[in-house]
């Protein structure tokens, strides 16, 4: 124990000469004393990582229940880091984990810790005020958690902290005001939550080293906070995904240091200020912006990615992205009023561009043929435009093309047969419906589409269309358009299963390519609105993939194939305004189609339809001699069904969010295609388009 002062003053007075022999056998004992009861030691730090541990509720791995016990000393324990000096843990790695828990607040006794990291975990409840005595923390990484609540104000204390990750959880509220006093954040991801309230308050007026800000996929409201810009340091500004409105700042175009600029999905109006010429990924996507694209855009050398669709932006594009195309990766610049012809000096030499999308737009004239030097192209969208010319066969020679959209244009004439049998050798996705092409199917051109006839041979792990290394902050995605019968789609991330061929709404005549049927995973097949004869060709049968086939709207005769009962897969059936006739098959499968998938064929007879067959019509015929060929009916029926032009696909760019309802057909495709080869569930939400 320790002496009283009037103790120790006589002792100092009668034996003095006793005092430095006491005060060296009492050291020990003192420091014992304090080291067994004092709040700052390993033995503390172990009983806040021990509460963790007890409120874990689900350890997939057993990583603690194994790893965290009291016969290991906690410097070895799995995730814990611990300092060389004072041997005090000063990080905590759980992230990845598969944990599921709440978050104690003897977390906050662990008073040298630097970096705590549980993303991408379960943890769920509300944030622990405690967390703001950590006062030596750098990083906070809690994203990708189910934590709900608001954000504590407390985290305003963390003077030291650097990044700071809570991203992806149900965080709802306003942004803390005291954030403004965290002077050395460099890194703020708020992504994926809740949260709501005004951005032009002053946070961000005393972040001076801020580098990445992260707002996107929230209900933030408001104008544009301008004093962003007063973050000298800032590379990435990501507010996708709100409710912001106003005009675009005009300060963007000083900042030296941006070279990320993502805001879209929001309601900016007005024009597009003057552009940072170092900025390497811009999306202004789909916004209410208007006028013409301003020169400036022209002078971003090291642009990636370009990203303008979905405004009311008009006039010509710019024959100066011609001098980006030897850097650009993705042009996106569909919906929106341009207009006029793309030069020929748009692709020059080594180009670069990976995917054009410029559908739904008035462009015109001829396709420059020195495209062909973007050898690199896997995406090319050129839909609904004015353009007119014959099937671009030059295209063939594009080595990496994956899919191709000619759609509701004013293209003409056969489709040639490929020169090279690698030509669109890796092609899965082709949609020129809705043209004036006419002549037979092209047999030939089919018999080169590889990737459909030998399918996805890798499974069990997803891959992607636009899957490709990236030093970007945030992954990019592709996305499709599906509308059919009225109703849109958008499906983010295409997965490489997904195979569509969609020659509908032309003049194609003659029989149906028996090599169809070799197209072996095929998804979508859509010849309607032709004039295509005789009969339908047992061969598809083979298509054990497919999940919609429309071959309405022709001149096809004879019986409906019995062995079509096979395509296990098929939710889409549409055989209406044909000259079919006989005894349509049944089978559990093929008995949930309905009247529609039949209507307009008068000599069709069975099940679902109310006329039934007479006895010599019960029976099946003998199989049709020839698939490919048939003596041509007169064409006695037309009647329209008003299915429209069936398929019709747009590409922009990464999740499926149905714009105008939610066929359970259509949602059962998109699934079944993420599901079929990757065996999850696809993700609804995050992250870059």
């Amino acid at each position: 124990m320790i002496l009283p002062c009037t103790h120790t003053y006589i002792l100092m007075g009668k034996t003095g000469f006793l005092l430095p022999l006491m005060v060296m056998a009492l050291l020990p004992t003192a420091d014992a004393i304090f080291s067994a009861y004092s709040p700052s030691n390993i033995t503390t730090d172990q009983m806040a990582l021990l509460a963790l541990k007890s409120h874990v509720t689900h350890d997939p791995g057993n990583l603690l229940a194994i790893g965290w016990t009291t016969s290991t000393f906690v410097c070895k324990w799995i995730g814990v880091t611990c300092g060389s000096t004072h041997h005090r843990v000063t990080a905590l790695n759980l992230s990845g984990m598969g944990l599921t828990g709440t978050i104690q607040p003897h977390l906050g006794n662990l008073s040298f810790l630097a970096s705590l990291d549980i993303q991408h975990n379960r943890f769920h409840g509300s944030f622990p005020t405690e967390l703001a005595n950590l006062r030596r923390l750098k990083l906070l990484n809690f994203g990708n958690n189910s934590f709900s609540g608001d954000i504590s104000s407390t985290l305003g204390n963390l003077s030291k902290l650097e990044k700071l990750v809570l991203s992806e959880n149900g965080f709802q509220g306003q942004i803390p005001t005291v954030f403004g006093n965290l002077s050395n954040l460099k890194y703020l991801s708020l992504r994926d939550n809740q949260l709501s309230g005004d951005l032009s308050s002053g946070i961000f007026d005393y972040l001076s080293q801020l580098q990445v800000l992260d707002l996107s996929r929230n209900y933030f409201s408001g104008i544009f906070p301008t004093s962003l810009f007063k973050c000298k340091e800032i590379e990435y500004i990501v507010l996708s995904y709100n409710q912001l409105k106003g005009t675009i700042p005009l300060e963007v175009g000083n900042s030296t240091s941006l070279i990320d600029f993502d805001i879209y999905h929001n309601s900016f109006s007005g024009r597009i200020p003057t552009l940072p010429p170092q900025l390497r990924w811009l999306d202004l996507s789909e916004n209410q912006l208007i006028g013409e694209v301003p020169p400036s855009i022209c002078n971003m050398s090291s642009a990636k990615e370009v990203d303008l669709s979905e405004n009311n932006l008009d006039g010509n594009i710019p024959e100066c992205f011609g001098n980006l195309s030897l850097s650009l990766l993705h042009l996106n610049l569909y919906m929106n009023n341009f207009r006029g012809k793309i030069p020929e000096t748009f692709f020059p030499e080594n180009c670069s561009l990976r995917s054009l999308r410029i559908n739904n737009n008035q462009l015109e004239g001829p396709i420059p043929q020195s495209l062909a030097n973007c050898k690199d192209f896997e995406v090319l969208d050129l839909g609904t435009n004015k353009f007119t010319d014959t099937f671009p066969s030059w295209l063939g020679n594009l080595k990496n093309l994956l899919i191709l959209f000619l759609r509701s244009n004013r293209f003409y004439g056969h489709i040639p047969s490929p020169e090279v049998s690698s030509s669109y050798s890796r092609l899965r996705i082709i949609d020129i419906s809705d043209n004036d092409f006419s002549g037979r199917l092209p047999a030939k051109f089919f018999k080169n589409l590889h990737a459909i006839i030998n399918g996805v041979e890798k499974k069990g792990k997803a891959e992607y269309m636009s899957d490709e290394p990236s030093d970007m902050l945030l992954y990019s995605e592709e996305l499709i358009y599906v509308i059919m019968k009225g109703l849109k789609a958008k499906v983010m991330k295409i997965s490489t299963a997904l195979t569509v061929i969609d020659f509908s709404n032309n003049r194609f005549n003659e029989g149906i390519p028996k090599i169809l049927g070799e197209l072996g995973s095929l998804i979508v097949l859509n010849l309607s609105h032709n004039s295509l004869t005789g009969p339908i060709p047992s061969s598809l049968s083979n298509l054990s993939q497919l999940e919609s086939l429309d071959l309405s709207s022709n001149k096809l005769q004879g019986r409906i194939p019995e062995q079509l009962v096979n395509l296990d897969f098929l939710e889409v059936l549409n055989l209406s305004s044909n000259n079919l006739s006989g005894l349509i098959p049944r089978s559990n499968h093929f008995d949930t189609f309905t009247n529609d998938s039949y209507a307009g064929n008068f000599g069709l007879c069975g099940f679902p339809l109310s006329k039934s067959c007479g006895n010599n019509q019960d029976v099946e015929s003998p199989p049709t001699k020839s698939d490919d060929t048939g003596k041509e009916l007169n064409w006695k029926f037309s009647i329209l069904m008003g299915y429209g032009c069936g398929l019709v696909f747009g590409l922009s760019m990464g999740y499926v969010v149905f714009t105008t309802g939610k066929p359970f057909w259509l949602i059962q495709i998109i699934e079944r295609v993420q599901h079929k080869y990757i065996g999850t569930k696809i993700r609804r939400g995050g992250g870059r388009k």
